[in-house]
């Protein structure tokens, strides 16, 4: 079974790698187009702005197209999407025509991702739910630690439009990945209790499919919360709290905190081997609410004794415990989903977390703004976030059984 699995979770894993290299060597580019296109560095935020809003509008969309074509038509198509696009942001040049790119490669994106993940978490089983979820963050996180680095030595050899292509290829290199994947279906015993899915999920629609409306349990919303509460907080205080305090409080310089990010992230992959069997073997739930009060002593910490060494600690303590918060959010959320309509939950989830990636650098700072606070005091924000996400998990263990372990 361990090998079953792995023969689906390494090119889904390799895919997945590829595809985020490609995404993160857009980062160091979008400046230098946006002042290309005439516009100011402001606008550069405009385009991943685009991208982000375009994942997150489609999460929900592509899980529908993976229940009803199959996770690996519905990565193909992504893929697919993903190159085509690429290669037509490398003859645009206005702002406009940029966006829309930005836009298309963000849903191309969500197509692909929301089909891996669920793809692994249909092979690898109700038992295997972190897992699953903890092989396509590590690719994730790995690729999208390598892309920005690649980026920057494509714009400074060959200008700002040479990611583009690149992306294209790495996408069509990603797509022989998957078409490498055997075919994905629910394992015997998540099959038993619903036994049209496999055409399903094959690419073949079998029944009628379900309202969005009749999935949003109890376990999927208070999943989708800790997701949230993970993404807001990784990203309010990675993006906005710990730059703006490392400039401004503690007088370091860019590559420095380029450094405390960096560290921050190898924790996440240090940790991500033992991740997986964490969440499934102890529980989705004490594995959450374990990571949530870490998370919560990270940042009050800072809060309370900052200093630069308790900057380096902290930081790394909020990317390593939202880390582990994310996947065993989704194993919370996605724990009594059934397979037929995984792709659908598994939208709703990503739709719902994701949503905390784009308003935590936005409310954070703008909390802090209103109030006259001081930068540090935007993990008093995040921390009143993750408090309703792991009091939200506490109670769902009444009304919802956690069947990550079970």
């Amino acid at each position: 079974m361990q090998d079953d699995f792995k023969a689906t979770a390494i090119p889904v894993s390799v895919a997945t790698f590829m595809s985020m290299i490609g995404v993160g060597m857009m980062v160091p580019a979008l400046p230098h187009l946006a002042a290309e296109a005439g516009s100011t560095g402001v606008a550069a935020g405009a385009l991943i702005g685009g991208y982000g809003l375009a994942r997150l509008l489609f999460n929900t969309p592509s899980g529908v197209l993976s229940d009803r074509f199959g996770v690996i038509r519905s990565a193909v198509i992504g893929l697919l999407l993903l190159a085509a696009v690429s290669v037509l942001g490398y003859f645009v040049s206005s702002f406009m025509a940029l966006f829309m790119v930005m836009l298309l490669l963000g849903a191309a994106s969500s197509v692909f991702s929301t089909a891996a993940m669920t793809a692994l978490v249909l092979k690898a089983g109700p038992k295997g739910r972190g897992r699953a979820l903890a092989w396509f963050q590590t690719a994730l996180l790995a690729g999208f630690a390598i892309g920005p680095i690649m980026g920057g030595q494509l714009v400074d050899r060959f200008g700002a439009h040479a990611p583009f292509p690149t992306q294209a290829v790495i996408a069509l290199l990603a797509l022989v990945a998957v078409r490498a994947m055997p075919k994905v279906q629910a394992p015997p015993t998540a099959r038993s209790s619903a036994a049209p899915s496999s055409g399903q999920l094959n690419g073949q629609s079998t029944g009628q499919p379900a309202g969005l409306g009749s999935l949003l349990g109890p376990a999927l919303l208070v999943g989708g919360l800790g997701g949230f509460a993970a993404f807001f907080c990784r990203f309010g205080v990675a993006w906005n709290v710990v730059p703006v305090a490392a400039i401004q409080e503690f007088q370091l310089s860019t590559s420095e905190l380029g450094w405390i990010i960096g560290a921050g992230t190898l924790a996440n992959l240090i940790a991500m081997p033992v991740l997986g069997r964490l969440v499934d073997g102890w529980g989705a739930k004490p594995t959450f609410i374990t990571a949530s009060l870490l998370n919560l002593a990270g940042m009050l910490a800072l809060f309370a004794a900052p200093s630069m060494v308790m900057l380096w600690i902290s930081t790394a303590i909020v990317m390593l415990a939202t880390g582990v918060m994310i996947p065993a959010a989704g194993a919370l959320a996605l724990g009594n989903a059934k397979p037929q309509v995984m792709g659908r939950m598994m939208g709703i989830f990503r739709t719902i977390g994701e949503s905390g990636m784009a308003l935590g650098p936005v409310v954070v700072p703008a909390v802090t703004a209103a109030g006259g606070l001081s930068v540090l005091s935007g993990l008093l924000t995040c921390s009143v976030v993750t408090a309703i996400a792991l009091a939200a998990s506490l109670l769902v263990g009444r009304k919802a059984p956690d069947v990550s372990h079970a």
